[in-house]
């Protein structure tokens, strides 16, 4: 009976001791999601772009070259940090092949939209949204308004913007650069012709002719010029 007691014990101090074990080292049941944010070669894309998630799934974002953002954005907005959303900030990376590329993770709380792009040269003709480094998590569905297309559509309308104002900004600094040397090289002609009719007017204030009376011939003129 003794014997009996102590293995009962035993037992239950084995199964006490495998619940610490359990809680020390807890597991979650959501799927991890795996999203590379660039590729090899520094591309300006997330692979995958889209996913549709369960609340509990966690979305693990790996940072591949060249030096690129996780920014959560809006439907509305799609190259413009959101108010109090999310920014992994930048991890410039310079090679794929590492062993330890850097890594941001968010857990899944539910199935509304989030959107999300990279913040890289933001609001210039290099923005890499502009480009269409955008991703959507729990997009609405292909043809309703919320649908990962249109956002990625809008954000290479900001991109296309952004180009044209930048070549609108330059040709507008070459118009006006042309247009300073010009008046530059109008101002120097300018001031030459000035000069040189200065010049001509003080030879021709130097040069005189004079009738000598002295001469033995009459009407004999001479030409002097005053040095």
């Amino acid at each position: 009976m003794f014997f009996r007691s102590l293995a009962l014990l035993s037992t239950v101090a084995a199964l006490f001791s495998s619940n610490l074990a359990v809680s020390a080292y807890p597991t979650t049941s959501g799927k991890v999601w795996h999203v590379t944010v660039g590729n090899a070669t520094g591309g300006t894309i997330f692979n995958p772009n889209y996913i549709n998630a369960s609340p509990g799934d966690r979305v693990e974002f790996t940072f591949n070259p060249k030096n690129h953002s996780v920014t959560q954005s809006s439907f509305a907005n799609p190259c413009t940090h959101l108010n109090n959303g999310f920014d992994a900030g930048f991890h410039p990376v310079a090679n794929a092949s590492s062993w330890d590329l850097p890594t941001f993770s968010i857990t899944v709380n539910d199935t509304q939209p989030v959107w999300v792009y990279c913040r890289q040269a933001e609001n210039t003709a290099g923005s890499h949204c502009g480009k269409g480094m955008v991703f959507g998590l729990n997009p609405g569905a292909e043809g309703s308004n919320n649908s990962f297309s249109l956002f990625q559509q809008a954000a290479l309308k900001i991109g296309q913007q952004l180009v044209a104002s930048a070549s609108s900004a330059s040709v507008a600094s070459t118009a006006s650069a042309t247009h300073t040397t010009t008046q530059a090289a109008a101002s120097s002609s300018k001031s030459w012709s000035d000069h040189y009719d200065s010049w001509n007017h003080e030879d021709d204030d130097d040069d005189s002719w004079s009738y000598d009376d002295d001469d033995s011939y009459d009407n004999d003129y001479k030409w002097k010029r005053d040095y």
